[in-house]
Parts: C-alpha cells; structure tokens; sequence
C-alpha cells in the first residue's frame, strides 16, 4: 500500500469538516423534508431564497446557495408542478424568468422554516450564544472569501 509522505491530516484541515458536515446535513434534511412535507432539500433551498428576497431566477438561486444550476431548474420545476410557486408575470427569457411563492409556497415554507430552525439549533447544541454569532460572523468572512477562489479557478482556465 503506497502512503504519501505528506497525508493530510484531516482533523486539522477545515474544509473536510465543511464538507462532512454539509454533506450530512444536507443528506438528512432531505430525507426529513420528503417525508414530512414532501419536497427536498434542492426545493428547500430555493423556497427559503424566495423567502429571502421575494421572487428569484433560476440563476439567483445558483448565485445565493451555489447549487448546480440543474438541480435548480429541477427544484423549481417540481415546485411549480405542485403550485408551491409561479413565474412573475412579464416577458423573460429562459432563467432570467423570476418566481415567487404562490399561498401555498408560503404557507410550506413556514412550516419548514420552523423545522430547519430547529434542527439548526439542534446542530449548534453545546454552543452558548456568543459562540454562535462568533462562529456565525467568522462563517459570513470565510464565505466572503469565495469570490477569491472563483476568481483563482477563472484564471486557471
């Protein structure tokens, strides 16, 4: 079995916790969203976008949460199918065309907000509230630091 010289030592490397912790996050508010509302994590997230700002793209979504712009369209889709949400009135082009909640897009979504708090709280038990607005904050500067490795990636291609 070949080692490398140098492993990385995941306990210290912040972005294997990121992720562990977004990857089962997302795993299991999925799961709880289809069965007790039936929608999913993808139609979730865009349901709390327009929650946020009222109507969005398709594009808004995948600019705000970073999901792939497939699985946005496909959230969006299935919403609509179900009447949770529908396009802003006027002429658009492709996924220029904003959507906002119908009735019954709001009235899911604050039943789910009230399960996502809850299990937000649940994930941040242990914690005292000022470590969780530090955490918060220091969260907020990190993603800020997105925009610098976009950047980075187009100018590597």
């Amino acid at each position: 079995m070949a080692i490398p010289k140098q492993p990385l030592a995941l306990k210290q490397y912040m972005p294997f916790f990121w992720s562990a912790i977004s990857n089962r996050w997302t795993s299991s508010s999925s799961r709880l969203y289809l069965g007790q509302y039936g929608v999913g994590i993808g139609e979730w997230r865009v349901l709390a976008t327009l929650g946020a700002q009222g109507s969005a793209t398709s594009l808004d979504v995948v600019k705000l949460v970073g999901m792939d712009p497939g699985a946005v369209s496909r959230a969006m889709r299935d919403l609509e199918s179900k009447g949770y949400v529908v396009p802003v009135q006027g002429r658009f082009v492709g996924r220029n065309k904003p959507y906002e909640m119908t009735d019954a897009g709001v009235a899911l979504f604050d039943r789910l907000r009230v399960t996502a708090t809850a299990r937000a709280d649940r994930l941040l038990d242990g914690l005292t509230r000022d470590e969780q607005q530090t955490l918060l904050t220091l969260l907020q500067r990190v993603h800020a630091n997105l925009a610098k490795l976009d950047q980075e990636v187009a100018e590597a291609t």
